[in-house]
């Protein structure tokens, strides 16, 4: 069964339009927000590629964050578009988004209708994955992301705000400082009626966010996340509460890491604060996997590169390594193998989900575990010979809950797949009970896609390449999974 068919010919002339590198795009749409576009994209692409939308703060130009955040960089390394939206001085004299007028923060005009027309023109030019586009920026452009996120929710996967405020925390030049200044302070629901009214009628899946703040920052105060926090777990129907805090993240006691899990155990919300840091983006220049940026007026080197987590945050990342083992286990399982490929002089260091506990083989790199009863991450970071870190990898595990799992295929009795004409692929599961919740895993437990449902569907806008598929659902208080085969 076929499910995709390219248009060799559309994509060929697609192709030979297209431009590479960096690219100053001089029409793309009638513009209302004043705005230049300027667009990256790498050599050799994917067909499908992700989009990451990138804003830089008062003052700058696209360039100077372009290379500071190191987002082209990255784009390189892991093979994504990036598009940089650039204040005019005639809008702004220092440059900075209008996040705070009513013409610009609002759905179908100014400022936040022109960085719209910047995607609809990058969708028609490259092959974007629909399905996989993302918003960041810092501290004015912080503000856009969160513009861009309540008013456009069903362009965007997730964003991440870098020293940002909630959206419509101000809505005046005037209001605009007490909202950097941290004075602006509502409840959960006031700050998601907020987003929730720019789009009335809609009822899909909201964006998920993460919040990258300094913890000494005295020009957006740190006092934002928690505002930010209201607004977003609100919108996803959580609570205020962190279901889990990292200190010391990833090696470094700077940072501290809070998840924000909603109850299909989605993480929706998370935080990074940098102890110490005033109003920048956090970056840790050099050649390490998760190194990069450079320093500069906004951008601080505090070994902690905060695009490349915004972007594991995305999932648009090509790990280098992948974790090999069982992604379904009964309750108490015991002597279960994981394991990666051993590389020379590399240590390993493995967490197991709450309630298991690793056996033997903790600094190496295959280990035994013995599981409790909660699903969650089998995870691993490595650290070679030269200090250079990579992780956490992770391989979602599920214990215990697994209702069901078949090696069902397509058109099989309870889950059926197929391509519409607007090439998305629909994935359908026939029970008559109410499913809530609908997730698409590689094999190996890697998360695709996360989404809400109607009429018990799951639309997901992209190609996805033939092979086997964990399809999980959320039925009433079960969780149903199935492997599925996609054809191509």
């Amino acid at each position: 069964m076929r499910l995709f068919v390219i248009n060799f010919l559309v994509f060929i002339s697609l192709s030979m339009f297209s431009q590479v590198g960096w690219n100053a795009v001089s029409s793309f749409g009638t513009n209302p927000g004043n705005l230049a576009m300027y667009s990256y994209a790498p050599s050799s692409l994917p067909l499908n590629a992700p989009l990451v939308v990138v804003m830089h703060g008062c003052t700058q130009t696209a360039s100077q964050y372009a290379l500071e955040s190191g987002w082209n960089t990255l784009a390189d390394q892991h093979q994504f578009y990036t598009v940089y939206p650039e204040q005019n001085m005639l809008n702004n004299s220092n440059k900075c988004f209008n996040w705070f007028l009513y013409g610009d923060q609002n759905r179908g005009q100014g400022e936040a209708l022109s960085i719209k027309q910047m995607i609809e023109y990058m969708k028609l030019h490259f092959n974007i994955d629909s399905n996989k586009i993302f918003v960041t920026g810092l501290s004015a452009g912080a503000c856009m992301t969160n513009v861009m996120l309540a008013s456009y929710p069903e362009l965007f996967e997730k964003g991440a705000v870098m020293a940002g405020t909630p959206y419509k925390s101000a809505t005046s030049a005037f209001t605009a400082s007490s909202a950097m200044y941290g004075l602006v302070s509502y409840t959960p629901s006031q700050w998601a009626d907020s987003v929730k009214h720019q789009n009335p009628t809609y009822v899909g899946p909201f964006p998920e966010v993460a919040l990258f703040h300094g913890g000494s920052d005295f020009v957006v105060n740190f006092n934002n996340v928690a505002e930010q926090v209201k607004q977003w777990t609100n919108v996803h129907s959580t609570d205020q509460i962190a279901d889990l805090i990292q200190t010391n993240f990833n090696g470094n006691s700077l940072v501290t890491k809070k998840s924000y899990i909603d109850a299909s155990n989605s993480t929706v919300v998370e935080t990074y604060t940098v102890s110490g840091m005033g109003h920048a983006i956090a970056v840790d220049p050099g050649t390490c996997y998760q190194q990069g940026g450079t320093t500069g007026t906004y951008a601080t080197d505090v070994n902690f590169h905060s695009s490349f987590w915004a972007a594991y945050f995305f999932n648009i990342l090509h790990a280098p390594l992948i974790v090999s083992g069982p992604i379904s286990v009964t309750v108490l399982a015991s002597g279960v193998s994981y394991s990666v490929p051993v590389v020379s002089g590399s240590t390993y260091t493995w967490t197991a989900p709450s309630g298991a506990t690793i056996l033997s083989g903790q600094g190496t790199n295959s280990i035994i575990v013995n599981f409790g009863s909660n699903s969650g991450y089998i995870s691993v970071t490595t650290t070679d010979a030269s200090s250079c870190k990579v992780g956490p990898i992770n391989l979602f595990v599920n214990v215990g809950t697994v209702t069901s799992l078949s090696n069902a295929v397509i058109n099989s009795n309870d889950v059926v797949c197929y391509q519409t004409h607007a090439q998305t692929l629909m994935l359908k599961d026939i029970e008559q009970r109410q499913i809530s919740k609908v997730k698409l895993y590689s094999i190996t437990g890697d998360l695709i896609k996360t989404s809400n449902t109607a009429n018990n569907t799951i639309y997901i806008e992209t190609k996805i390449p033939q092979g086997i598929y964990i399809l999980e659902c959320n039925i009433e208080n079960n969780t149903v999974r199935k492997k599925i085969l996609i054809n191509e």
